[in-house]
């Protein structure tokens, strides 16, 4: 069974501790990546990807839930600001690709300056020691799966985190357009990937239909994906203009900069409006019924019509 997937013929305690120990063995192997950016990178996504698993089956283990998903969160978050500034650059490269104007680039070429060394100066401090402490935390919580216990069975396990998850990214979509800030949009982006999340872990239910869902949704988040590292990357040169060559090139990139988000919001709307368009209970019942065929066993039974063909 793939390492993210939920098998639906396996007893579930069984499946939730196979699927987090292949994330967490996966999050300690990148860190032996020679790519230290790449490795922060994929350790995250290994923490988040667990993160979303313990979100799945919320509300059949509380406390199960409350523990592990903060010392999942506590454990990355002091990696986020080395990833932040590993993504700067990449982000300010694709946006001076996208409306460099003849100059431009050269005019704005002290930020990118100071970009990159701001980057290198993050690899620099101590990241070893913090992706062996990472380490560690990820073995000792490794070592804590072989506690994990589900008594509930069938899809009654994952029915009220399907649904929870669903029906915030839901109402984070609407909170993005009532209230455009930063903050509300991250928040959507954050509640739709781990939506996107549970359809790849329950994609077995039906695959086709549930893996083209899925692929709207991940296009979605990477839109929004995008625009918060355009916010990140705003919010950091204009708290700090002097370090990044002063307020009137940081001006000018800022004006690309919100060019850039506000096209990205306006193709994240239809986009959304189609990935929640379902009421959470319409989504959960249809999700329900193709689980439990999914997890039957198939047996053969009588002819429809039996009748003997004449002549035969």
């Amino acid at each position: 069974m793939a390492a993210f997937r939920w098998d639906a013929t396996t007893t579930p305690g069984d499946e939730l501790r196979r699927i987090a120990r292949a994330q967490i063995d996966r999050g300690m192997d990148s860190l032996d990546d020679e790519d230290r950016h790449r490795a922060v990178h994929e350790a995250r996504q290994r923490g988040k990807k667990v993160r979303a698993l313990l979100r799945l089956v919320r509300p059949t283990v509380p406390a199960l839930y409350q523990r592990e998903n903060a010392a999942f969160r506590d454990m990355m978050r002091d990696l986020s600001r080395v990833r932040d500034h590993g993504v700067a650059v990449e982000t300010y490269d694709a946006l001076l690709s996208r409306f460099g104007e003849d100059g431009l680039a050269e005019e704005l070429a002290p930020i990118r300056a100071a970009l990159d060394e701001r980057r290198d100066q993050a690899r620099e401090d101590d990241l070893d020691a913090r992706l062996d402490t990472i380490r560690r935390q990820l073995q000792e919580a490794r070592e804590r799966v072989a506690s994990w216990q589900l008594d509930t069975d069938g899809f009654e396990v994952f029915e009220g985190g399907l649904a929870k998850t669903y029906r915030r990214a839901r109402a984070r979509m609407d909170d993005a357009y009532a209230d455009a800030t930063s903050s509300t949009f991250h928040l959507w982006r954050k509640r739709a990937k781990y939506h996107r999340h549970h359809l790849r872990l329950l994609e077995v239910a039906w695959p086709a239909v549930l893996k083209a869902r899925r692929r709207e949704v991940h296009e979605l988040t990477d839109i929004l994906g995008d625009d918060h590292d355009l916010a990140v990357l705003r919010a950091d040169l204009t708290d700090d203009p002097d370090r990044f060559a002063g307020q009137r090139r940081v001006g000018a990139l800022c004006g690309l900069l919100d060019r850039r988000r506000a096209e990205l919001q306006a193709a994240a709307r239809p986009l959304g409006q189609r990935c929640f368009a379902e009421e959470p209970e319409a989504l959960v019942a249809s999700v329900r019924v193709w689980w439990r065929a999914a997890s039957s066993t198939p047996t053969a039974g009588p002819l429809s019509d039996p009748t003997v063909v004449p002549g035969t």
